[in-house]
């Protein structure tokens, strides 16, 4: 398979390797296939059926099981993951809390920006069902987008709108806060 690491293996949630440090949780990878075609649902409505089935061969199909963890906030991570079906929940921890930041749902993406712009994972996502996943390294992007540049074009132009529209969601929050902060002051005020 095209751009999979050698090491793509199932771990525990919880599980500590040898040395102590905490575990990566990955899916295993189930298959992989020229002839397997991604659906047309979510990010990957408006690719072609050509597109879906040659971006399919350059990653892969996996299964998460409920309660394990995709990525974990962090760790390094350089794979795109296109959720198929299952429900998977993003949470960022900070120094005292844990902060529910949203559902991915199928036809969603995680870890798309570190294929974009190589960083840590900003957050633990984990399976709140089973899930079905469909992933790519950063390499089998970038081998994606270049040799078939314009179904890169209709991926990256996909993971930019859902990216406009996560930010408009979370700009709407934020607001909603600001106004139910300035509400508190006031009224104690």
């Amino acid at each position: 398979m095209r751009g999979a690491p050698s090491d793509f293996s199932a771990l525990e949630p919880g599980k500590r390797r040898r040395n102590g440090s905490r575990a990566k949780f990955r899916p295993p990878m189930l298959e992989s296939s020229s002839r397997s075609v991604l659906p047309g649902i979510g990010i990957l409505e408006t690719m072609h059926e050509e597109a879906r089935i040659a971006l399919a061969s350059y990653g892969g199909f996996s299964t998460l099981a409920e309660g394990s963890y995709l990525m974990r906030q962090g760790d390094a991570e350089n794979r795109l993951h296109i959720l198929i079906s299952g429900k998977l929940e993003v949470c960022a921890r900070t120094d005292k809390q844990l902060v529910e930041l949203g559902m991915i749902m199928p036809g969603e993406s995680a870890g798309e920006m570190n294929v974009i712009d190589p960083k840590t994972a900003s957050a633990d996502v984990r399976a709140v069902i089973n899930c079905r996943l469909w992933s790519i390294s950063k390499e089998g992007f970038d081998q994606y987008t270049s040799k078939l540049p314009a179904h890169g074009v209709l991926l990256l132009r996909a993971l930019s709108r859902q990216f406009c529209r996560r930010i408009r969601n979370n700009s709407e929050k934020m607001l909603r806060q600001a106004e139910l902060a300035t509400a508190i002051y006031e009224w104690t005020d």
